[in-house]
């Protein structure tokens, strides 16, 4: 982990204490009773005092005191060696003097950032009309002391905010409704496998773009994208524009210690799949610098099919995604092919979504590398006799479709017009063709913006939509 944090990151979300504290001390609040710390890392705990205030930090778990000065910046840092998980309470100890502060219920466990647009903000107890399925009864049996949220309250900010709100919440009956539900769903998974406490840091933003996400440095000299001042008053959205999330709900965390990341955002960049891989690139490689880490893993959730049935529509984006999950290191995705709903962006099955982000990191950050958390995946087509040979890799123990037909291919041939196709398995490849189609040169599966999926790997879960063709016109 890197040891070295920017001035921006270590003012973290700060909060004054009205006792306990000398009045000019301020903590990071994302540290509170009933936080969970990364276990066995180098945590940083930060925050700002009057330059030359001396600070001191005790963890209970081994009595060690860690000490520093606040520099001219104000700003003081400490970074604290923290225990193996376990099942113990722990108090955590800042003082100054002979004044000090002490955060009761600590526990060490894995903790997650939780990111992403509304299908990620979506709490457990649904939006108006749009339920989360079976989340009354998982809300009523949530109660679990070793599963904690903190969500970062909504905030737009054209530069960056030193301070945030938010709180820990323990799971159960009255507070699991406000909880993420994707995240939800997938800590849970998380906590049941491995026994130990599991925290999740939440912060999404409902109609927000990947770049919203990213900090200004990192995008300055981009012509590909609008900023504040160049969007006409009246017509400003600041939750779609470059920082603005960042700044806000970001910047006030940065450097939390956590695990990795899992990230369910993209509706808002549909139209826009190219820029969006390079964006994400962008993004991981930004939060892992100010995170303090090497490489921070991100876990992404493939959009769900929605609207446009007729054509390709938001395909191209979901397709953007795979391709970030095959060519990006540290990422992985939960394919969603079986969960959209034609005329409503929110999808219900939330826990599909963040259980199967929880197999991803199970298997590759847990010891679980046998897991079978993917589908097959797509690899080539080839054409031959008027048919599309289609092969893929990662085939486990093959395909399923639950005894239903095979439905949602296409082919094309040179004139570029797709018309449906039958499709059948032979051993772990599929034929494809069409009586109106010849010569095929092109294939798609499941590439409409709404279509159920009809391809299962034998683990259940669904193969991605694909295409063989780079034809970004043919929608």
């Amino acid at each position: 982990m890197k040891k070295v944090f920017s001035a921006v990151l270590l003012a973290g979300c700060l909060t004054m204490f009205p006792s306990g504290l000398p009045a000019q001390v301020r903590i990071a609040s994302v540290f509170t009773d009933g936080m969970i710390l990364q276990q066995s890392a180098e945590a940083p705990v930060w925050g700002k005092a009057t330059p030359g205030t001396e600070i001191a930090v005790t963890g209970s778990w081994d009595g060690r005191t860690c000490k520093t000065t606040a520099g001219k910046d104000s700003i003081w840092k400490v970074s604290v060696r923290t225990p193996a998980a376990s099942l113990e309470k722990y108090t955590l100890k800042i003082s100054s003097g002979k004044k000090s502060r002490t955060f009761s219920d600590v526990l060490i466990g894995e903790v997650w950032l939780c990111g992403g647009q509304s299908n990620m903000e979506m709490p457990m107890k649904g939006f108006g009309s749009q339920p989360v399925f079976g989340s009354t009864e998982d809300i009523a049996l949530s109660s679990n002391d070793l599963l904690r949220c903190f969500t970062v309250r909504k905030k737009i900010a054209d530069t960056p905010q030193d301070f945030c709100s938010g709180s820990w919440e323990t799971a159960g009956p009255n507070t699991t409704p406000d909880f993420t539900a994707t995240g939800y769903y997938f800590a849970r998974m998380l906590q049941k496998v491995l026994g130990i406490p599991v925290g999740i840091i939440h912060s999404s933003y409902g109609g927000s773009t990947i770049e919203a996400w990213i900090p200004r440095e990192k995008l300055e000299g981009r012509t590909d994208m609008k900023v504040y001042d160049m969007v006409p008053e009246g017509e400003r959205k600041p939750h779609t524009l470059p920082v603005f999330l960042f700044n806000g709900m970001l910047n006030p965390i940065a450097g939390y210690a956590v695990r990795g990341a899992v990230w369910y955002q993209g509706e808002a960049n549909v139209g826009r799949p190219e820029q969006y891989v390079e964006l994400f690139r962008i993004m991981q490689d930004t939060w892992a610098e100010y995170w303090g880490m090497d490489r921070m893993p991100i876990y992404l959730c493939q959009i769900a099919p929605f609207r446009d049935a007729d054509k390709a529509g938001n395909a191209f984006l979901r397709e953007a995604q795979l391709r970030i999950s095959e060519t990006v290191p540290d990422t992985g995705l939960a394919v969603l092919m079986d969960c959209g709903e034609k005329d409503c962006i929110h999808p219900g099955n939330k826990k599909a979504a963040g259980e199967r982000l929880a197999y991803i990191a199970l298997a590759k950050n847990y010891g679980f590398p046998d897991l079978p958390y993917t589908a097959p995946v797509y690899k080539k087509t080839e054409f031959r006799d008027g048919k599309a040979i289609v092969s893929f890799d990662r085939l486990g123990m093959g395909f399923t479709t639950y005894g239903k037909p095979l439905t949602g291919f296409e082919v094309a041939g040179a004139d570029r017009i797709f018309h449906p196709a039958e499709a059948r398995l032979v051993r772990n490849i599929i034929e494809v063709s069409s009586d109106k189609v010849d010569e095929p040169i092109a294939v798609r599966y499941a590439f409409k913006g709404f279509i159920t999926g009809s391809l299962f790997g034998a683990n259940g879960l669904p193969v991605s939509s694909f295409r063989s063709d780079d034809w970004n016109d043919v929608y």
